[in-house]
């Protein structure tokens, strides 16, 4: 149950900064959290079809018509990060906060921005490393800490996508003659 304010005390800690209580508390921790914090947060959501990150919704169809090519518009949820799959499939565009399409019917399935309380712990440390990064430079002026923190970032995203598949079972190779015939 994390807090923006405990991932970034964590990634603090780990330079050797200190906890900070507040992005407004003044300091150097303070000012680059506030900074770095939720781009990189959000970046990090961005990155990965997150299990945990992921929402599925019928999108509510606008009144008025796309100036362009398009004949609908939709309202993208006020969560959104980013779109992984709509139904009908169907071609379309996002401009703004709209998604744009010709069905007359949206379905979509997307990666929101999920609270911090709601996270799991490989992220919320994919998080606090990927800080740690950003914050050896700009808090503790050292490369050579925030190189570290980049190569632990760099292995803890390849743990956390795996961790996080698990929460989908794999798909199974459907049958083909085609594979049939080379065996």
């Amino acid at each position: 149950m994390a807090t923006s304010i405990e991932i970034c005390s964590n990634a603090l800690n780990m330079i050797g900064h200190g906890q900070i209580a507040s992005f407004t508390e003044g300091g150097a921790g303070a000012s680059a959290a506030k900074s770095f914090y939720e781009t990189t947060y959000v970046n990090l959501l961005s990155m990965h079809r997150w299990r945990f990150a992921s929402a599925k919704v019928s999108l509510g169809q606008l009144t008025s018509e796309p100036i362009n090519n398009w004949k609908y518009a939709y309202q993208l949820p006020s969560n959104y990060v980013v779109a992984t799959y709509i139904y009908p499939r169907s071609d379309y565009e996002i401009y703004e906060n709209k998604l744009l399409t010709n069905s007359t019917e949206v379905d979509l399935d997307y990666i929101f921005r999920v609270d911090e309380s709601r996270i799991p712990g490989y992220f919320q440390r994919l998080v606090e490393l990927n800080l740690a990064s950003l914050f050896a430079i700009s808090v503790a002026d050292s490369s050579s800490k925030a190189e570290e923190f980049r190569r632990m970032g760099e292995l803890q995203l390849r743990r956390a996508r795996y961790t996080d598949s698990q929460a989908r079972p794999v798909d199974a190779i459907p049958s083909s003659p085609f594979i049939e015939a080379r065996q």
